[in-house]
């Protein structure tokens, strides 16, 4: 929990800035002088329950986010860079905390995941093929269900619609957690470009990178994104599975159909799907070049008798995280609002179920965790 009205107040400031909102323009939607809204946030005013419920729906956030610390791997490499905290940010936040409260609960397991050393671009594709064998994955089928395969290694996947002002480009984001790691990432981008997103941040993940704050995925990313990004391209698509379908598909006769038929078949995006044929040498410099503008239309699927699969629709939330929750409803851990809040909107007030009545050894279990 936060120990100050200061520590309170830089809440309020971090969750103002990230919706973009002036302290004006706040101290407007909750009907307060805007004297309070720099009181409250430099720690020299109170904060009253009815006033911390008001901020909480203009800011949009649970009233809990205010009054607790965030996770120390986010503080410790925010500590570097500038004051400016975006919407995006505190969402990740929220969710970790979410995440946390879940495993403090004890309805959450996260399960143990070797960490993997992904400290140069050819060392990337070794690494994806033990985090595929990791997953229990074969080293020539495409990954679907993409959220529950890397929760499968400790990295629990959400894919939200980004609320930000200026989260249209976001891609997503990664922070670790003392038993996990949790990601966010951006729904409103194209589904080819989610999944990659997804696996990137597992490189992170598995890598130990402690907190990914750029929310970038693309040609102007750092060294340490390009080995990461090669990491995820070779665990959607491995080698040995690329070079035994090109042919198959007579990418030689036909490259931009075989390149189609790949990328559907694997969930790339055609950008990824051409640079990845080309690095592999299936595409010649000319071919990849001649091919990148061309992206397959739908009349190209339709032709072709294609479905492009989207696994990864907002909101997601991933499946085990979600049964957990229910878990904890079930057993009176936390109620209807805060478990919708915790489902992130995938599940509707009228389904959930109603509370279980404790068993004489499920209540025996929670008083000796209660006593311990």
């Amino acid at each position: 929990m936060v120990k100050s009205w200061e520590d309170l107040g830089n809440r309020v400031m971090a969750a103002r800035k990230g919706q973009g909102l002036t302290q004006i323009e706040l101290a407007t939607a909750i009907e307060v002088d805007c004297s309070v809204i720099t009181q409250i946030e430099t720690g020299e005013r109170t904060v009253d329950a009815g006033e911390l419920a008001r901020l909480a729906k203009v800011l949009r956030r649970p009233i809990g986010w205010f009054v607790t610390d965030p996770p120390p791997s986010v503080v410790s490499r925010r500590a570097g860079r500038d004051d400016v905290v975006r919407h995006e940010d505190i969402q990740l936040e929220a969710l970790a905390q979410d995440v946390e409260q879940l495993i403090g609960l004890g309805v959450l397991h996260p399960p143990l995941a070797r960490p993997i050393s992904i400290d140069a671009i050819g060392a990337a594709e070794q690494a994806a093929l033990e985090a595929r064998r990791a997953a229990g994955l074969r080293e020539d089928e495409p990954v679907w269900d993409l959220v529950r395969v890397v929760e499968r290694l400790g990295l629990y996947a959400f894919v939200l619609e980004l609320d930000g002002r200026d989260s249209a480009e976001a891609d997503g984001s990664y922070v670790a957690l003392e038993a996990c790691g949790v990601a966010l990432i951006n729904g409103r981008r194209e589904a080819g470009r989610r999944r990659f997103t997804i696996v990137h941040e597992l490189g992170h993940h598995l890598s130990e990178d402690e907190y990914d704050p750029d929310w970038v995925v693309g040609s102007d990313a750092t060294e340490r994104e390009k080995i990461v990004n090669a990491f995820a391209i070779h665990f959607l698509l491995p080698r040995a599975a690329a070079l035994q379908r090109w042919p198959a598909l007579q990418g030689a006769a036909d490259p931009r159909d075989a390149a189609i038929r790949l990328g559907v078949e694997f969930g790339l995006s055609w950008s990824a799907a051409c640079a990845h044929l080309h690095r592999l040498g299936c595409l010649s410099t000319k071919q990849y070049e001649h091919l990148l503008p061309q992206r397959p239309t739908s009349v190209d699927l339709v032709e072709r008798e294609l479905t492009i699969r989207n696994d990864v629709v907002a909101p997601l939330v991933p499946p085990g995280y979600a049964a957990s929750v229910i878990r904890a409803l079930q057993q009176g851990r936390v109620g209807p609002p805060r478990a919708l809040e915790l489902l992130q909107g995938t599940v509707h007030e009228r389904d959930l179920p109603a509370k279980k009545p404790l068993s004489l050894d499920s209540m025996k279990r929670e008083l000796e965790r209660l006593l311990d």
